[in-house]
């Protein structure tokens, strides 16, 4: 977006760009309660940089290099501002990755590629309904006609991958330009027909010629030339660096232990194991990145066993406060005699135990890696929980911690963020607890019966494996 400030009487114009984060929080479910988002980012990008949770489609890569490329020839004006010109790329960049998105929808279209055409597309369902709406009788289309994503900057390609595109050295994503590796991608993805100004909102599109694109262009028909292109992108090419090292190394563990029917979990414990007996010497990976990789992988794993139990005992509280009514009210000591409880009390205090100690095993292994993941569990008040999860005599008082550490993470102690109610709050009698709102209620449909059943965080590795497969990664 673009703002223009008034400074006596001159405007100054800057232009501010709103690039990926782990986005956690596009899913409802998915709200950090209890602030262990930013550890779990921290970690991951310790064994996936440039990842994200949404950069799950290798096609979109190439795709929105060459949307750069020609936003890059069509605005190329000297004379203009450095703002006025990012901001006539960008819009020919919504353009372009709109049009896209209809020719990969139309060629959907076609029974032999279906939904694989569709494959990872963002705002599919947007596209799925504005072509619904053509009687058949129309010949072109505008892209100003498609509303892709409520906020397709943040939400759309250029948002879920541009930490992915400046981490991989393919373009600046703060000009807007395209760097050699990127260039290489944009003349290997298919260019849309001569008469297609895929870049101009106001431009009548043929739908035929859309559909021939999207023929060529679809989310699974990556070429062989565009995945050795990225491949060599994902290798950091010339200008490759210690975290393009380590990605490497990531995505040829992956690539070398993966199976089908793994879960995350147990793929990541696979390579830490495989690691740790020299598993993997044969691939001869660069020793520190493996140093590295272990090290994060080793505080992983408590890491995420405690945030699975502390969420199971906050939502257990939110569960009792949702079933209480004027006359029964929500008793943190009734709570805690629960048989799931108590087993999440116990799970909760053996990971804060084997956390801290994982973080000395780790600074045994690569000093650097977990002295900046101790360095964000002390900023995020996490190092200090561990010592008083330990303190904790009884679920009960587990209970009361969990929600001393949720009210501080709704008043923003820890991001400086607004100050936000906490969803579950303690009567003047600490024992007793109600939901400040409604709509905090957790639902029967939504509540795990044991400790881990919550789902933990997701590192990366569904995409990764993606990328391994289309660029045919060993």
């Amino acid at each position: 977006m673009s703002i223009s400030i008034k400074s006596g009487s001159a405007a100054i114009g800057f232009s501010i760009f709103l690039t990926a984060y782990d986005p956690l929080d596009l899913a409802s479910n998915s709200i950090d309660v209890l602030g262990f988002q930013r550890g779990y980012i921290a970690l991951a990008d310790k064994i996936l940089p440039g990842f994200t949770t949404i950069t799950t489609s290798p096609r979109y890569v190439p795709m929105l290099c060459a949307a750069i490329r020609m936003a890059q020839d069509k605005y190329s004006d000297s004379t203009a501002t450095p703002v006025r010109i990012r901001q006539q790329r960008l819009d020919a960049i919504k353009s372009y990755e709109r049009a896209w998105a209809l020719a990969c929808g139309l060629a959907a279209s076609e029974a032999q590629l279906g939904v694989s055409a569709v494959d990872g597309l963002r705002g599919v369902q947007s596209v799925r309904r504005r072509l619904s709406e053509l009687s058949g009788r129309e010949k072109y289309i505008r892209t100003n006609s498609l509303n892709l994503l409520a906020n397709q900057v943040r939400y759309g390609g250029i948002g879920a991958y541009s930490t992915f595109m400046e981490d991989c050295h393919l373009a600046s994503m703060r000009s807007l330009s395209l760097r050699p590796l990127g260039a290489a991608l944009a003349d290997a993805f298919p260019e849309p027909a001569g008469a297609l100004a895929v870049h101009d909102e106001e431009q009548p599109l043929s739908l035929e010629e859309l559909k021939n694109w999207g023929r060529r262009s679809h989310l699974s028909a990556i070429s062989r030339e565009e995945a050795a292109n990225l491949k060599r992108a994902l290798r950091g090419g010339e200008e490759g660096g210690w975290e393009d090292d380590v990605r490497w190394s990531m995505l040829r563990l992956l690539a070398a232990t993966a199976k089908r029917e793994d879960a995350e979990s147990v793929l990541l414990k696979k390579i830490l194991s495989g690691i740790q007996s020299k598993r993997f010497e044969y691939l001869k990976l660069p020793a520190e990145c493996l140093q590295q990789l272990r090290a994060a992988l080793v505080i992983i794993h408590p890491y995420e066993i405690l945030y699975q139990s502390l969420q199971f005992l906050f939502d257990a509280v939110r569960a009792a406060a949702t079933d209480a009514t004027e006359t029964t009210e929500a008793s943190l000591k009734a709570v805690g005699k629960q048989s799931n409880v108590l087993r999440a009390y116990a799970a909760a205090k053996s990971a804060s135990e084997e956390l801290l100690s994982s973080l000395d095993e780790a600074s045994a292994i690569h000093r650097k890696t977990a002295e900046e993941i101790r360095t964000v569990l002390m900023d995020t008040g996490i190092a200090a929980l561990l010592t008083k999860i330990k303190a904790t005599p009884s679920a009960p008082d587990l209970l009361s911690l969990v929600l001393d550490r949720h009210l501080d993470v709704q008043q923003g102690k820890f991001d400086k963020g607004g100050r936000k109610a906490p969803w579950v709050k303690r009567e003047t009698s600490e024992d007793r607890v109600h939901l400040t709102a409604l709509r905090h209620r957790l639902i029967v449909s939504d509540r795990k019966s044991s400790w881990d059943d919550v789902p933990r965080h997701p590192y990366r590795t569904f995409g990764a494996l993606r990328f391994i497969e289309q660029c045919v990664i060993r």
